[in-house]
């Protein structure tokens, strides 16, 4: 246990010194100032375009620290021989599940930063709602899950640009993989429902772990459900990460 928290440090630290974090950082504050600066535009919705264009560019930002950091510390781990060093003192297990934490806790961190600083703009234009936090917070469960199919594409290819792009496609294929089935709840469609319906539950349910419309229209979420969720993202990043160790210690050296 000792030793995989210590990967995980290693990757967090690792990650936070990068120049990727600080230019993520950087494009969120810019665009949250464009935002702010053109907060007049939305006449009478103004706390709830503050709100969305928060969250919104605060999950784009993130997915970016994950395509264009978490992906390619994997790779320059293994091409400065890093990670035949790290296999010397842990098992593979504690590596990959060290690795997976650590990016876990890396955009966690860029999530509550960026909360923080949402916070900022939206108390000082009297748009602040407590239910803004619990949208933050299903925006870092959703990321989660793409940081546990970042480390199994990293683990499973050879590429980091084809790992980054079998990630980017995991996150907009769950972000609308629902819409298939309400499509087909008003008519007929090309593809069969039994195919539509086994693709959504195979990929993550990105429509019932997503609460940034309830933060935007400052709407209450039951403590039950965010428990569900939480838990739910859990046992989905426990079944992802189980392949991505197989993965990993088979092609040990």
């Amino acid at each position: 246990m000792r030793k995989m928290f210590a990967m995980t440090a290693i990757t967090f630290l690792q990650g936070f010194r990068t120049q990727t974090f600080r230019i993520v950082g950087m494009l969120f504050v810019a665009i949250m100032a464009m935002t702010y600066a053109l907060r007049v535009l939305s006449i009478g919705h103004k706390e709830m375009m503050l709100r969305s264009f928060g969250l919104s560019v605060m999950e784009i930002s993130s997915l970016l620290l994950i395509i264009f950091g978490c992906v390619s510390s994997f790779y320059r781990e293994r091409e400065t021989r890093l990670q035949a060093i790290h296999l010397t003192y842990v098992s593979s297990f504690d590596h990959v599940l060290g690795r997976l934490l650590g990016n876990c806790l890396l955009v966690g961190v860029y999530t509550l930063l960026a909360t923080l600083g949402c916070a900022l703009v939206l108390w000082h234009e009297g748009a602040w709602s407590w239910v803004f936090v619990i949208g933050a917070w299903s925006i870092f469960l959703k990321l989660c899950i793409i940081c546990a199919f970042c480390s199994l594409f990293a683990n499973l290819f050879g590429s980091a640009v084809f790992a980054s792009l079998m990630t980017v496609f995991v996150y907009f294929a769950a972000e609308y993989a629902s819409y298939p089935l309400a499509m087909m709840r008003r008519g007929a469609t090309v593809v069969p429902e039994s195919v539509s319906r086994l693709v959504y539950h195979l990929l993550p349910n990105f429509d019932k772990i997503d609460l940034k419309y309830a933060a935007i229209h400052g709407e209450n979420v039951a403590g039950m459900l965010l428990i569900e969720i939480t838990l739910y993202v859990a046992l989905y990043m426990a079944v992802v990460f189980i392949p991505s160790w197989r993965f990993f210690a088979r092609h040990e050296h």
